[in-house]
């Protein structure tokens, strides 16, 4: 158990890196172009994913085709936005905004799931917009693109979460996996098309170190699922917000405001709040018990990160 919490937390120190080399690259390269080679590698690599009876074929053959098709779509548009989110904000603020997706996933659930989410979860939602409003604070600072473009990563990434449990266990891991660095190469490279340049010695540096982050990042968190429950792991992705304060201060000279400080701890901690809730309820079913609203069950088979995922 030890083990894979561990290397869960190496994942998703990884992640943060790779979106710190994301942010380097800065407005050099058009976003779209920045996820098409960041994710080619890792495709290219997905078949070492694949377990005894699969098939490349598996990438595109689904037993859910619809539900698959706007999971695929979700998941897919999740970096390139992220890209843009990183491109003009702040590092901690960016990652604050996109770990507002659990509480998506919480309000999309009533309204998709039809999932009976009582008051503490509902207090923990409300809190998680607080907290967004004191980073942003509309009327008091300039509303960059970033910021739309980070909240619709988190709930782009929301609905990804929400498809993903309506499919269930009806895909193969590889299908899952495979299929997202298919889809966002494919749906990357034909948006990168007019803003496409040419990058640099020092920009191809970037880009295949991006590349490897996404690709070694997966591969330790299905590694981690081996040593431990994938909905045990959640709550390690919640560690990259230390990083990206501490990656924003020493390499970008970004230092939060107070209040900045403070709406991030109120969306980080509202996050936690509703993973603890997911887990508590979980172990009473299990158990036996009835609890009165039913647990949010985590994906197994892909990496689940409001950053980039």
């Amino acid at each position: 158990m030890a083990k894979g919490i561990l290397l869960a937390f190496v994942a998703f120190a990884v992640f943060a890196w790779g979106d710190a080399v994301v942010k380097a690259i800065g407005h050099g390269l058009d976003p779209f172009e920045v996820t098409f080679f960041g994710y080619l590698i890792p495709f290219l690599l997905s078949p070492v994913f694949m377990k005894p009876g699969d098939r490349l074929l598996d990438l595109v053959r689904w037993n859910r085709p619809w539900l698959m098709g706007l999971r695929v779509f979700l998941i897919a548009a999740t970096t390139p936005l992220s890209v843009m989110a990183f491109r003009s904000l702040p590092f901690a603020e960016a990652f604050a905004l996109l770990f507002l997706m659990p509480s998506l996933v919480t309000v999309l659930s009533i309204f998709v799931l039809k999932e009976n989410v009582r008051w503490r979860r509902g207090l923990a939602v409300c809190a998680a917009f607080i907290g967004v409003l004191i980073i942003v604070r509309p009327g008091f600072r300039e509303f960059l693109p970033g910021h739309l473009a980070a909240l619709a990563t988190a709930l782009c990434a929301a609905g990804g979460v929400i498809t993903g449990r309506m499919i269930g266990h009806a895909e193969k891991r590889f299908t899952l996996i495979g299929t997202v660095f298919l889809a966002t190469t494919l749906l990357a490279g034909i948006l990168m098309i007019p803003g496409f340049a040419w990058p640099t010695a020092h920009q191809w540096a970037l880009l295949l170190a991006f590349a490897a982050t996404a690709f070694v990042a997966q591969a330790l968190f299905i590694i981690a699922t081996m040593y431990a429950p994938a909905d045990r792991l959640g709550a390690a992705q919640y560690s990259q917000i230390l990083w990206a304060l501490a990656i924003g201060a020493l390499f970008f000279d970004e230092w939060p405001d107070a209040l900045a400080l403070v709406g991030i701890f109120i969306v980080v901690a509202a996050g936690l709040f509703i993973f603890a809730r997911e887990q508590t309820l979980k172990r009473g079913k299990s158990q036996g018990a009835a609890p009165a609203e039913p647990a949010e069950p985590v994906e197994p088979d892909a990496v689940s990160s409001p950053a980039t995922r």
